[in-house]
């Protein structure tokens, strides 16, 4: 239930066998002289030595990615004031065409008919997050109405304490669903090794994470449901009763990894999906709402076809049932809907 960076790509650190894995040469060293043995003992002494050598470069690695963390923040920043219409791109800052495919294109460069002027990009993130196919089989239909005041998303690295860590915080718009502006997923990170594997720097390697508590306003929750229930009081009569559930929703995406009730991915894909945001959605968000990032993807072909085979049926009767109580959508005057 680890994960490593990168692992959703293909890595030769995947096509290793595990320390310990059966080998038909396995036991080749117990022939050796006992003077060979005493030498291989010296290597395995040195090959621990360059472990902890190891987890100190990715300790580095990381607070290098902290300092460019703030040379990309200015375009992250002039991004999100263009997204949510607080700056207006100029005439020659709209003239980006190189490499544009045409196809996923034609259909943004038609203005809708009967629609008024938009302001800024309505829907950034969901549609952005919808494009990412383990994301869109995530999201319900209420969860689109919550998403839709989703104005920016920004990954946070911690500083030189360990555990390394990494925080994503989904910035909101005042809404009618919760009172959080912010909502936040923390990712704890190890890089040197531990004792049952001294031999190899694992790292950075995802060893827990930590979500937040969402306060729902009043029936408002989409991480929940209301079922009726019928009981028998007596041979006479039947009561009925209501009984909160969890319901099927991305935002259980917050909830603590382990937690059995409600949850949409496994832990393996939680912390994938860390990394995913951490270094492939988030920095690359406009491709993903163009839909010219298929290339990229969250989890290997395996995972994918796992996923597909067990939990797309039941996403897809999920995402058609009735909500506790059903957010309606409010349109602010001049906006559009997706």
């Amino acid at each position: 239930d680890k994960v490593r960076v990168g692992e959703w790509l293909s890595s030769p650190r995947a096509l290793a066998a595990p320390l310990g894995a059966p080998s038909s040469k396995a036991g080749g060293a117990q022939h050796l002289l006992l003077a060979v043995k005493q030498r291989v003992k010296a290597l395995k002494d040195l090959q621990a030595q360059y472990a902890q050598v190891e987890a100190q470069f990715y300790r580095d690695f990381h607070d290098l990615e902290k300092k460019y963390a703030a040379f990309y923040q200015p375009l992250f920043d002039k991004k999100s004031e263009i997204v949510n219409a607080i700056y207006e791109p100029t005439e020659g800052e709209c003239q980006w065409q190189v490499g544009v495919q045409e196809g996923a294109w034609g259909e943004m460069e038609r203005e809708p008919a009967g629609k008024g002027p938009t302001n800024g990009i309505p829907h950034f993130w969901l549609m952005a997050f919808k494009n990412v196919k383990i994301l869109g089989r995530m999201i319900r239909k209420n969860d689109e109405l919550v998403l839709e005041h989703l104005k920016d998303v920004k990954i946070k690295f911690s500083g030189f304490e360990e555990p390394m860590s990494f925080t994503i915080e989904f910035i909101f718009k005042s809404n009618e669903y919760f009172f959080n502006e912010i909502l936040t997923k923390t990712y704890q990170m190890r890089s040197g090794p531990d004792d049952s594997d001294p031999f190899f720097s694992k790292g950075p390697e995802i060893i827990s994470s930590t979500g937040c508590e969402i306060y729902w306003k009043e029936g408002r929750n989409v991480t929940m449901k209301t079922s009726k229930l019928q009981e028998c009081e007596d041979h006479r009569s039947i009561v009925s009763t209501t009984k909160k559930m969890p319901s099927y929703s991305f935002f259980t995406y917050f909830d603590p990894p382990d937690s059995p009730e409600g949850r949409v991915v496994n832990v393996t894909t939680d912390y994938k999906l860390g990394y995913f945001f951490r270094e492939v959605l988030v920095p690359k968000s406009v491709l993903f709402f163009t839909n010219e990032a298929s290339e990229y993807k969250c989890g290997s072909a395996d995972d994918e076809a796992r996923e597909a085979g067990g939990e797309e049926k039941k996403a897809e009767e999920i995402r058609n049932e009735e909500p506790e109580k059903g957010p309606e959508k409010h349109l602010d005057p001049g906006e559009s809907s997706s």
